[in-house]
């Protein structure tokens, strides 16, 4: 397994930080839709919008949330990669 290289941690970052400005800038957008009135024929556009982006925005966030997680796991993997190495050998005591 090779290691992420920082470029995967910082692209995965800004991935969440989008996921995260999406969802307050939706959320927004139909909070002012609601309270404003809006006329008719925006209000099931903007509820469109509102959904559409912040479950894109989770898309695309499933992938760069395990891009973090792999790289967060790597040291053990390289721990058990090591052990894996180790040659096998019978107890002395015959266990």
């Amino acid at each position: 397994m090779v290691p992420p290289s920082p470029n995967v941690r910082r692209r995965a970052l800004v991935s969440v930080v989008l996921a995260v400005v999406a969802v307050l800038v939706c959320s927004g957008l139909l909070a002012a839709t609601v309270l404003v009135p809006a006329p008719p024929a925006v209000l099931p556009l903007a509820i469109v919008v509102a959904i559409a982006c912040p479950m894109l925005a989770a898309w695309e966030l499933r992938g760069s949330l395990g891009a973090l997680r792999e790289q967060e796991m790597h040291p053990i993997a390289k721990w058990r990669r090591t052990l894996d190495r180790l040659p096998e050998t019978k107890h002395p005591l015959g266990f």
